[in-house]
């Protein structure tokens, strides 16, 4: 989605400075909200919330838009902000909440947002409501960009896309319509063809796009990696037992948990001993789509799909893409 900078404004002679990365609907908001004067706790809380996003400091930022929602709940603006950090740290009942605010106040969002919401029921395991959505994404995927909207308050305008972000956003949409088209044409989620029950089954995960064995490298290091704050770890591919070609360098979401099992252990705290693998360890990794989201490679049902390559987990992977016939030809 477009980036966009929101400069500084002053409030009772005080100047305020905020910079950030949201990205705003195409129409403006309604009356009833714009018409409301900001009050002085309101800008400075979404001074806060603008400061923690542009710093990445996803938990205040979220804390921070939540609080302005409360003071101003017909404000498309408010939810636009909780939605773009809620994509950012991957909370998706959070992502699915802000979306169905904004579809409320303007109906043409269902539209422009349908993969987004699509992505968030898909991750809330809402199989059911999640392909019609992404099936709408594919309709539109084509159409032009919306035209970006601009709050008459606080802001500078809108500089047109270099080409090398041009270039870009161009890939996020096509990866967009690739990871819908599977969903949708596929329905590898669907209930009648994946029970959750046995979700977590060689048997099911080898329906992944892509399998590949490879080793660990490390991981990008941040203050604010948590439990639903994954960090992005770096692999390095030995072989692709399935799927096209990928570069031998892969960034992946590296998730703490899987989709079946989403809540945090009482007392859980990051640690890297712990919580990461050894350097050069080797792994199986079923990658859901060939096609990385916001730089990184997902996994199949978030930490299940990297598997340790140890020989009963090869000799059951290989017996079952042998079975059914899709072991690559090719590394």
């Amino acid at each position: 989605m477009k980036d966009r900078t929101i400069a500084n404004f002053a409030l009772s002679g005080v100047s305020v400075f905020v910079v950030t990365a949201l990205t705003f609907g195409p129409n403006p908001l309604p009356a009833s909200a714009e018409d409301q004067p900001d009050t002085v706790t309101l800008v400075i809380h979404a001074n806060k919330a603008a400061d923690a996003y542009n710093q990445q400091q996803w938990a205040q930022a979220k804390d921070e838009f939540r609080f302005c929602i409360g003071q101003r709940p017909a404000s498309m603006e408010y939810y636009e902000g909780l939605y773009n950090t809620c994509m950012k740290s991957g909370e998706w009942d959070q992502v699915a909440y802000a979306l169905e605010k904004m579809f409320a106040i303007d109906p043409s969002q269902k539209v422009a947002h349908a993969y987004e919401y699509g992505q968030a029921l898909f991750h809330l395991n809402r199989f059911d409501d999640a392909i019609p959505m992404l099936k709408n994404a594919l309709r539109s995927v084509d159409l032009p960009d919306a035209l970006t909207y601009i709050p008459k308050k606080h802001v500078m305008p809108v500089t047109t896309l270099d080409p090398e972000q041009a270039k870009l956003e161009a890939a996020r949409v096509e990866a967009a319509k690739v990871a819908a088209a599977k969903l949708a044409a596929e329905k590898v989620y669907k209930h009648t063809d994946l029970d959750m029950t046995t979700a977590l089954s060689y048997q099911n995960a080898i329906k992944s796009e892509c399998i590949l064995l490879a080793e660990y490298q490390g991981y990008d290091k941040s203050p604010d990696i948590g439990w639903n704050h994954p960090p992005q770890a770096h692999y390095y591919i030995t072989e692709i037992l399935k799927g096209p070609p990928l570069n031998k360098h892969m960034p992946v979401k590296y998730e703490f948990h899987d989709v079946i099992n989403p809540t945090m252990p009482k007392g859980w705290k990051f640690d890297e001993k712990k919580c990461m693998p050894e350097k050069d360890s080797k792994w199986i990794m079923f990658i859901e789509f060939a096609v990385p989201k916001r730089g990184m490679f997902e996994m199949y049902q978030g930490s299940y799909g990297i598997q340790p390559a140890n020989d009963d987990n090869l000799n059951k992977l290989y017996a079952l893409l042998d079975k059914y016939n899709m072991r690559n030809t090719h590394s």
